[in-house]
């Protein structure tokens, strides 16, 4: 989980060790490849080496994009992409690039799209547009009331929005059930009806 100026991102890609090196026999050689790029790509986000881990998951994306391979793999890759480059503060690329992952992602998953157009409706806000994001994250929400990291997103939009009554109320539910989750500003923010220092705000990467 990646929480960035108060919004809430979900990676898809990541990979462990033991599974690409005991499937390196099994799979074809290509999805490895690519495979142990993810492995460095997220190895680099956790370094918050953002520029190596971009060009990571581009490397990635090249080999996923060969004949027999799992396009599961192509589109999950893409979809952290976006987050790499919303680190980078590229948000109109990241807007782009979430586009395509969902463009090219199998319905079938529906976990994978879930998280895709949940994330897509954080860059929404990245980008600045308000109204659309919040259209995105309340359909969203409507499939799945008990996602709180969705909640919290929305809150964070409707704090850019300035409807503060109604942030503090998102916040409320999503902190009070989360103690652990750190991130009060703009719950103190909407309380004091006013704005927070978005270019002081932390980045949490778990």
């Amino acid at each position: 989980m990646l929480t960035l100026q108060l919004l809430c991102l979900q990676w898809l890609s990541e990979e462990r060790d033991k599974h690409v090196w005991e499937e390196r026999y099994s799979h074809p050689w290509d999805e490895i490849i690519g495979r142990m790029y993810l492995l460095k790509a997220h190895n680099s986000v956790f370094d918050k080496d953002y520029g190596t881990a971009l060009a990571d998951f581009e490397q990635a994306l090249v080999f996923f994009a060969k004949d027999g391979v799992d396009q599961v793999y192509y589109a999950r890759a893409l979809a952290d992409k976006a987050l790499v480059q919303c680190l980078l503060a590229q948000y109109q690329a990241a807007l782009a690039t979430i586009d395509q992952a969902i463009a090219v992602s199998d319905p079938s998953h529906q976990f994978d799209q879930m998280t895709m157009l949940n994330n897509r409706g954080a860059i929404l806000v990245l980008v600045g547009a308000f109204p659309n994001a919040l259209n995105m994250l309340s359909t969203q929400l409507d499939k799945d009331p008990k996602d709180e990291d969705l909640l919290f997103t929305l809150a964070t939009c409707l704090l850019h929005l300035e409807r503060y009554h109604e942030a503090v109320v998102a916040y409320e539910q999503v902190i009070t059930k989360d103690s652990h989750r750190g991130e009060d500003q703009g719950l103190v923010a909407a309380r004091l009806g006013q704005q927070p220092n978005w270019t002081d705000l932390p980045t949490h990467n778990l």
